[in-house]
């Protein structure tokens, strides 16, 4: 299941719930729109670390291979101009 469905999802029950609290609250209606703001603040920050967890845990492997690709890439140049001074040495023996 992808993730925008089961955040669709959990808007979906969250909204029906909400509803069904309204209509069945025993409470006044400032008392218990107040507790149900007060929880879907709890769900809001707690879906919100799960997504940065989430994220986090995604970009990780994007990092590590963007360091090795840079730590690579410097070791591929190095040789590169270390066999063209070589190459240059070598001629340059040839020529005299």
């Amino acid at each position: 299941m992808k993730i925008s469905q089961m955040l669709i999802g959990g808007l979906i029950i969250g909204v029906a719930g909400a509803v069904t609290g309204l209509l069945y609250a025993p409470g006044k209606g400032v008392k218990t729109r107040n507790k149900i703001a007060r929880k879907g603040r709890l769900y809001r920050d707690y879906l919100m670390d799960n997504l940065y967890d989430l994220a986090d845990s995604v970009s990780h492997p994007f990092e590590d291979a963007e360091e090795q690709t840079i730590r690579l890439s410097t070791k591929a140049i190095k040789k590169a101009k270390k066999f063209k001074a070589d190459a240059l040495q070598k001629v340059n023996n040839l020529n005299h």
